[in-house]
């Protein structure tokens, strides 16, 4: 009697650890989240910064090629100017020079010769600095001299020279004349090409810009999306991995942080609650499961005790009479029937016995019979007939055995509560060829209306009676399940039964599961 006694003390100090749970809760959600501290440690480089960074560069690029095409205006506008002017200063010599030759000619238009050469000489003493700009120091100077020397043979001329100096005088005339002219159009046609090689870039450049401003924004556009659209895919993955039970902590991706470190430092913190929630879920129903099987515990239990306490007071009562033989009899029975008693509470204890999530392999035959064990005084209470399929050489799943075993009595006892009195609960285990262990908890109770159910698993949600239940067992178990990469599915019929269908991925390694 000393072993149990110490059993159901144990039991005591484990329920009182169970009630523990909000307090250890409270110390986790406390706690710093080494994920988040990594996230924010990185250096800050924004999308805001990113963002302004781009459009600056292209902002710049534009701002080169207008304020090129400014400059590039301006070198048109003084090449035309240029150009007028040294057309006019052709012109003016071309007129003194056609002067000159009527003058030997027919003795005329000597004056005219004078005029035209003096408005020559005008243009070239009002732009000289531009010309010289253009020439070159050595052209200007050597083209002043030869206007300066034409200019005084015409005023030789008026001197009436003899036929001798007339004829040096002509023959200088026309050597500095041809200079002149030749300066003058070796200078327009030098303009001439230099501007059609400026209108020739300005034509073009400005195209060359454009698919050079379109390549820029469409490299600055693919940058961006892949960093923006990239980053937002990979949250929605994060979301999907979440809404699959899957509360793995958000861990750095890239060497620098921005605006979406916030929002993975809130997914982060998000997933811990839903974690922490899902853990005070699973305590709850948990709690539940345990009352309900301690009423059958109780049920289970009193025939053991009932039969040691007679036989306990029939050898109390007739010790001096028994002989030997029947006393070691007797005192066996008391024996067998504690031991019978320890096996009910160790049954009892071993399922809610708190401890952390242990990912090991297990045989998901051996979880069903301690499931199967654990409810198996309901089952007799409702005169329940269990029949079991199970498929030989099945492989072993990684998982936690507590928190299955848990999903599997949920299943059970929803099925119990299904049936009538002499119903039948068919469980079977197979392999699929999906690389999944499917084990199919099935009833012949009265089904589930199909409009329903697809909302069997939400939480709160319940087709029992009012105060028969509280809607979070599926819900529950639908989340360790996921929590294990599986699934439950659920197929019924009215006044055929239901079967629900849990599928568990076989791993040779075991996955990381996330246990907060």
């Amino acid at each position: 009697m000393s072993k149990l006694s110490q059993e159901v003390s144990q039991a005591n100090i484990n329920e009182t650890d169970i009630t523990d749970t909000k307090d250890d809760l409270s110390e986790y959600e406390c706690a710093d989240f080494d994920e988040n501290k990594a996230l924010w440690e990185r250096p800050s480089f924004s999308v805001r910064t990113r963002l302004m960074l781009a459009f600056t560069l292209i902002f710049s690029f534009c701002l080169v090629i207008t304020l090129w095409a400014i400059y590039m205006v301006a070198e048109i506008q003084t090449k035309i100017y240029f150009l007028e002017i040294s057309g006019n200063y052709m012109l003016e010599i071309q007129q003194a020079r056609r002067f000159e030759k009527n003058f030997f000619l027919y003795g005329t238009n000597l004056a005219d010769a004078k005029e035209h050469l003096l408005n020559a000489e005008q243009i070239l003493k009002e732009n000289g600095l531009v010309m010289e700009s253009f020439l070159g120091n050595t052209s200007f100077t050597t083209m002043s001299n030869h206007l300066v020397n034409y200019h005084a043979l015409l005023l030789e001329l008026d001197r009436n020279p003899d036929t001798k100096q007339l004829n040096q005088i002509e023959s200088d005339l026309r050597q500095h004349g041809s200079q002149m002219v030749s300066f003058a159009m070796d200078l327009v046609n030098k303009e001439r090409e230099s501007l059609g090689k400026i209108i020739f870039w300005a034509r073009w450049i400005p195209v060359l810009f454009l698919f050079i401003l379109f390549a820029s924004m469409v490299l600055v556009a693919t940058f961006l999306a892949r960093q923006l659209w990239g980053t937002l895919n990979r949250f929605m993955e994060y979301t999907e991995r979440i809404g699959y039970g899957d509360f793995t902590p958000i861990t750095p991706k890239r060497k620098y942080r921005d605006e979406f470190t916030q929002l993975a430092m809130a997914f982060n913190r998000m997933t811990h609650e839903l974690d922490r929630r899902q853990k005070i879920l699973v305590e709850s129903h948990k709690l539940r499961a345990i009352g309900t099987l301690v009423a059958g515990v109780a049920h289970e239990l009193n025939n053991p005790l009932n039969n040691t306490m007679l036989t306990a007071s029939l050898l109390q009562e007739d010790f001096e009479t028994l002989d030997k033989k029947d006393q070691l009899e007797m005192i066996q029975d008391i024996i067998n029937e504690t031991e019978r008693s320890r096996k009910i509470v160790r049954n009892l204890l071993n399922f809610a016995r708190k401890s952390e999530t242990k990912i090991t392999s297990l045989n998901m035959e051996q979880i069903l019979e301690n499931a199967i064990t654990l409810i198996s005084n309901q089952l007799k209470m409702s005169k329940i007939n269990l029949v079991r399929e199970f498929s030989k050489d099945i492989p072993s799943v990684h998982g936690d055995q507590q928190t299955l075993e848990q999903v599997f009595i949920n299943l059970i006892l929803n099925a119990v509560d299904s049936l009538p009195q002499k119903g039948t609960i068919t469980i079977g285990i197979h392999k699929t060829e999906y690389g999944f262990v499917a084990v199919d908890v099935k009833d012949n109770g009265i089904g589930i209306p199909e409009h329903i159910l697809s909302r069997v698993f939400e939480p709160f949600f319940t087709t029992k009676g009012k105060g028969k239940g509280t809607g979070l067992g599926l819900s529950v178990s639908q989340g360790i399940i996921k929590k294990h990469g599986g699934d439950i599915q659920v197929t019924s019929r009215i006044g055929e039964g239901t079967m629900f269908t849990v599928l568990l991925p076989i791993t040779e390694v075991p996955s990381h599961i996330s246990a907060g």
